[in-house]
């Protein structure tokens, strides 16, 4: 079941869905996404590697048609609501000088008049020309507003958008950029840093194990009671679609640390116990009668702590609480059960075929 149930996890980053929907900053998050059809923005930065490279009318052409094929662009729930450049304000200044007749908003066919333009706008005081070029007009900014969405959910859009401009503009250098790319970037690579962090802390702690233990097979087998909270909640999470998010994925680094802590308590004394003796069973009850009470108020301190965030106004504290929560006390359960049979079995003395734990 929890296999089956990992396979069903989404990996998510919605910052917006993690307020309840009754709360003042999601209703008006919408209501912007809504009205103006995007509240946050993808930057393209088309850099020519030229002074004055900015002034070619095919160039500008190429960036103003861009615009348009944005604008029509639609992934998903990912959509431009409004896209614009520097060809956007040259375009209004070539009008304002053709007494606003509609048909001059254009690029300007001559070469020499665009230089001449942007010469005029500046010297009329405005500084509208700074957000989308830079002072040697050797680069321009491209902005798309897009809507606040999933993290995951950009994908397509922008990868679609990147070999737009990579197929459109060949000579130039691109750069993404932008609130959107960043939170799409930021996403892909927390994915991969904790999953190679998860490798990496199970492969250490199962070391660790073995050199407590002195055993290499019962090294590997403590890791069970250690690994089982953690996969039967990442099935939870699949089965009641709770995503993997930046918050949710912290619940598996805590939840290994705390659960070892026990594990390494029950193994420590049921080594020191079974030595004693040489009986696994009576050295489980021993273990058990000596550390078990600790383990079991630790397990409750802690996961009451981590309770107290189910009374959080945002939806992404309240999984990751309850998450972690009852993580602890699976962890807990698997120490007082699986941890004791997996000892017996491997303890059993030799003859012996049927021993139950």
């Amino acid at each position: 079941m929890s296999i089956a149930g990992i396979t069903r996890i989404k990996f998510s980053h919605d910052v917006v869905r993690w307020y309840k929907q009754d709360s003042p900053i999601r209703i008006a998050s919408e209501t912007i996404d809504e009205e103006m059809r995007g509240s946050i923005a993808l930057e393209i930065i088309l850099d020519t590697g030229k002074v004055n490279g900015l002034y070619d009318p095919d160039l500008l052409q190429r960036i103003d048609n861009s615009i348009g094929y944005v604008e029509q662009l639609h992934k998903g729930k990912i959509f431009a609501g409004k896209a614009w450049s520097i060809t956007t304000i040259l375009k209004e200044i070539h009008q304002a000088l053709n007494e606003n007749r509609p048909e001059f908003y254009a690029i300007p066919d001559n070469p020499d008049l665009i230089p001449q333009e942007f010469l005029l706008f500046e010297n009329s005081g405005s500084d509208d020309l700074e957000d989308v070029t830079d002072s040697q007009f050797s680069k321009a900014r491209f902005t798309i507003k897009v809507p606040f969405q999933d993290a995951v959910a950009y994908t397509d859009f922008i990868q679609t958008v990147n070999e737009h401009f990579q197929q459109t503009f060949p000579e130039l250098k691109i750069t993404t950029t932008g609130m959107t790319s960043i939170i799409f970037q930021t996403m892909a690579r927390v994915i991969r840093s904790m999953a190679k962090s998860y490798a990496i802390a199970l492969v250490v702690i199962t070391a660790l194990m073995i050199l407590l233990i002195g055993k290499l097979r019962t090294g590997l087998l403590s890791m069970v009671p250690n690994l089982f909270p953690i996969f039967l909640t990442l099935g939870i999470m699949g089965w009641f679609q709770v995503p993997l998010d930046l918050f949710t994925m912290l619940v598996g680094s805590i939840s290994i640390g705390l659960a070892v802590d026990d594990t390494i308590h029950f193994m420590h004394n049921f080594r020191r116990y079974f030595e004693q003796s040489g009986d696994a069973k009576q050295a489980v009850m021993e273990t058990l009668h000596s550390t078990g009470r600790a383990m079991l108020i630790t397990t409750c301190v802690l996961s009451l702590g981590f309770f107290v965030f189910m009374f959080a106004s945002m939806n992404n504290l309240v999984n990751f609480g309850w998450l972690t929560g009852f993580t602890i006390i699976t962890a807990l359960l698997a120490d007082y059960f699986i941890a004791p049979a997996l000892m017996v079995l491997v303890n059993r003395p030799k003859g012996l075929s049927n021993i139950s734990a």
